[in-house]
């Protein structure tokens, strides 16, 4: 993939890289290949399959994960209190929740710790007494 031409795949292969979710034998027994164990190494090992993999994998994670401007698009919401609950949805407290734990792994927040005093250094050669 790294050459910017369409990559072909085998149909196996191409079934492997749809069914692989982390765990390499079951996507190849999957794909059809007779020895899965071996198989499934050896695609992760070719670098267009893995490429491949990570592609896909990037494409969900960008529809199920909600970007930082969303977020905030959501807080903001909230905050005026335009965020309306369905009945059968997660309580606000849950999303809200959610929404910051989402946050933090994505590092919206930053923490800032100052720490005064000093620190006294006595460098000695090794073997002198002190």
């Amino acid at each position: 993939m790294a050459t910017g031409r369409p990559i072909k795949f085998t149909p196996k292969q191409q079934r492997f890289i749809d069914a692989y979710d982390g765990n390499a034998t079951k996507a190849a027994r999957i794909a059809g290949y007779k020895d899965p164990r071996s198989m499934g190494s050896e695609n992760l090992a070719k670098p267009d399959v893995a490429a491949a993999i990570r592609h896909r994998e990037n494409e969900n994670r960008e529809k199920t994960i909600a970007t930082r401007q969303e977020r905030q698009q959501f807080w903001s919401d909230v905050m005026n209190g335009q965020e309306a609950e369905e009945e059968d949805a997660p309580s606000m407290k849950d999303r809200l929740k959610a929404s910051e734990l989402l946050g933090k792994s994505e590092a919206d927040f930053t923490e800032r710790i100052e720490q005064g005093g000093s620190v006294t250094v006595k460098i000695v050669k090794y073997g002198e007494e002190t």
